[in-house]
């Protein structure tokens, strides 16, 4: 394996955990980036957790000098990881100034994530995009992969005729844990797509790739001209490895790439061929796409016995159960969702699609049945999960579930508050008060009514028009509000980042009238104190506290601010009246406990926390805060009950089975 150390400058390192496509996207940019900024590049080929073990071995693709120059194993990268910057850091500078400081400084660059080339502000993209089919001549190929490519670039360039290559993705999305259980409608096209456009474009050639044989040559049966690779060249004792390169590149010398939305397999063809790869709404209009839609309808309703799997006709019917609502045909969709459920098909998503069809219908039970047997399969994705949960809560309340309604809500929101689903089911229940500005969790309408997101289509289960009408709430200012109990990432971002801050102050204080003023300016003092002004806050926010020296709103955010000021010991006795008053309440009483605990009384955030996790029903960053106070105090087994019911209120968050095990382990 390659040092990690070249004349003092820093290297461009790259690293994927995904499929073939994404680690050749990675090498290519790594290289162009090396080349363009006078250094080198080393590839971290299957670090911790690689989800491709048909690639471990990189000698299957790439010679042996190649390897021992440019690839590092997991011990030498971690030995670097102090001087390492992920790339993301520097995509937003106006120059490369800071760029060329860092690596002439000794420190390397990252590149780990990414389906595209990456084109600084001072590049031009498509001008680095004509450069990569050159930049694959500089990787060094095993001598029997060099020989198949020569034989490719024998058959299929320079030709003449018109050539397309299909891609038609299907493999760990049909077939492999996890990556069955999640719907993949941008990844994953029907058949009749693919054959619409043969039809429509009927080239000279036509090439089909697939990472499912039988999907391949089921295509080819149907369209007997079309060939596959092994009809280019000899495949026999090629590697899986192998055989997935070959195709990718020889997709890369069809004159055009037709495939799925997503897709860093034939998106890496593309770049390596120079072209744009075509999704279908580029190369069909809308009445094409219709009519393919409707053969795969009718298909469906034939039974599922041509399609590949059960597991291939559950990510179709996903297809289907997102467009036939949307034409007001819920009934064809509640029947392709029987046929599918009936056909034994175990994909977590499926009862979870039946379930919202239910809800169209207004068959409530049914729909009740099946988003908790979604709910029940631990196999069901962490986001798919969070939306089930909103939809679940819905479903209680049509069935006047009132209490367990707003209780499962909030178990979503805290889970994934931006998530479209949970926005739109939060934003539907508010307008229809079953979500109230008092009760399950305070919040001020006024501020909430200031900002909303754009209509949501995309990544979503349920149709918002068939929800509500105006946009969805945007609920960035209640994370704001409450920003002790999220759980998601991208929302705990929004409290960490200054500019999205600033946003939100200027949204809610531009919004309302006259009559809610001081509400709103309350909320922006705590905006301002959590972007690092706690003095002027303060001051600012003496007025609204004494236009509303009664709403625990205002007597909440005075609190936050005196804690945020270094003044805890006032936080704590402003806040104790509302916690000894509100006995069903936990939030006020975690708050009690979160200005003890930074008062030094720890006993005493120890009873205040206790408190609120035997109130509380929905919030599981309570039980975890709580477990590890009782951890740093010593009490193990206390940690660990809370954290098992940090877990039970999470089932998806697995840090809190982790973290459990942690302490018990170093209790012994």
């Amino acid at each position: 394996m390659a040092s990690s150390h070249h004349r003092g400058r820093g290297f461009f390192f790259g690293q994927r955990r995904d499929q073939l496509g994404a680690r050749l996207l990675m090498m290519l940019t790594v290289i162009r980036l090396s080349r363009d900024y006078q250094t080198d590049f080393r590839i971290n080929w299957f670090p911790p957790g690689a989800e491709a073990p048909t690639l471990d071995n990189p000698a299957e693709l790439f010679s042996r000098s190649f390897i021992d120059r440019h690839f590092i194993d997991n011990d030498a990268f971690a030995d670097v990881q102090d001087r390492v910057a992920p790339i993301w850091k520097f995509l937003d500078d106006p120059t490369p100034d800071a760029l060329q400081t860092h690596l002439e400084a000794g420190g390397h660059v990252l590149l780990d994530e990414g389906f595209d080339i990456v084109a600084f502000p001072w590049e031009d993209a498509e001008s680095l995009r004509q450069r990569f089919p050159d930049l694959i001549r500089e990787i060094d190929f095993d001598p029997a992969v060099a020989a198949q490519i020569a034989r490719i670039d024998a058959v299929l360039s320079g030709k003449g005729g018109r050539s397309v290559a299909y891609h038609i993705r299907r493999g760990d999305i049909l077939n492999a844990d996890p990556w069955m259980h999640k719907q993949w409608p941008s990844k994953i096209e029907p058949d009749e797509l693919y054959s619409v456009h043969l039809q429509k474009e009927n080239p000279d050639v036509a090439l089909v790739f697939s990472d499912q044989p039988e999907s391949r040559a089921r295509f080819q049966t149907a369209h007997p001209a079309v060939r596959g690779l092994d009809e280019i060249v000899q495949l026999e004792g090629c590697t899986v490895a192998q055989r997935d390169f070959l195709e990718l590149y020889a997709m890369s010398r069809a004159d055009r790439i037709v495939a799925p939305a997503i897709s860093a397999f034939s998106r890496a063809a593309a770049l390596v061929s120079g072209r744009e790869r075509m999704r279908f709404v580029d190369v069909l209009d809308s009445a094409e796409r219709d009519a393919a839609y409707e053969a795969l309808l009718a298909r469906f309703k034939t039974g599922i016995d041509s399609f590949v799997t059960p597991s291939e006709a559950a990510h179709l019917y996903a297809k289907l159960a997102a467009r036939l609502p949307v034409q007001g045909r819920e009934e064809e969709a509640w029947e392709i969702g029987r046929i599918v459920l009936d056909s034994g098909a175990n994909n977590a998503f499926v009862p979870l699609l039946h379930a919202v069809n239910c809800l169209y219908l207004k068959r409530w039970d049914e729909a009740k049945e099946n988003i908790e047997r979604a709910l029940n399969d631990p196999n069901l994705w962490q986001e798919s999960h969070a939306a089930a949960t909103a939809i679940h809560a819905l479903i209680l309340g049509a069935l006047g579930k009132a209490v367990r309604c707003h209780r499962t809500y909030l178990r979503a929101f805290w889970q994934k508050p931006f998530l479209p689903d949970v926005a739109l089911v939060g934003s539907f229940m508010i307008n229809r008060r079953r979500l109230k500005p008092d009760h399950p969790l305070p919040f001020s309408m006024p501020v909430l009514q200031a900002m909303r997101v754009p209509y949501m289509r995309a990544n979503m289960l349920l149709v918002q028009n068939k929800l509500i009408r105006r946009r969805a709430f945007d609920f960035s200012t209640i994370v704001v509000e409450w920003p002790y109990f999220v759980m998601d990432g991208k929302a705990e971002r929004v409290v960490e980042n200054a500019k999205a801050l600033q946003d939100i102050h200027d949204a809610v204080m531009a919004a309302g009238d006259e009559s809610d003023r001081e509400e709103r300016a309350s909320y922006g003092a705590l905006v301002q104190a959590r972007m690092g002004d706690a003095a002027g806050a303060l001051s600012s926010h003496g007025a609204s506290l004494a236009a509303r020296p009664d709403d625990p709103l205002v007597i909440k955010r005075q609190a936050e601010i005196l804690a945020l000021s270094g003044d805890p010991e006032a936080a704590v006795d402003l806040i104790r009246p509302l916690a000894e008053r509100s006995t069903n309440q936990p939030y006020w009483a975690y708050l009690l406990g979160y200005f003890l605990r930074q008062a030094g009384q720890l006993n005493a955030a120890r009873i205040a926390w206790e408190d609120a996790a035997r109130i509380d029903t929905t919030t599981a960053l309570i039980h975890a805060d709580l477990a590890e106070l009782c951890r740093d105090l010593g009490d193990v087994q206390a940690a660990a009950a809370a954290l098992d019911r940090a877990a039970e209120l999470a089932p998806t968050q697995q840090k809190f089975v982790n973290r459990k095990a942690r302490y018990l382990e170093k209790a012994r």
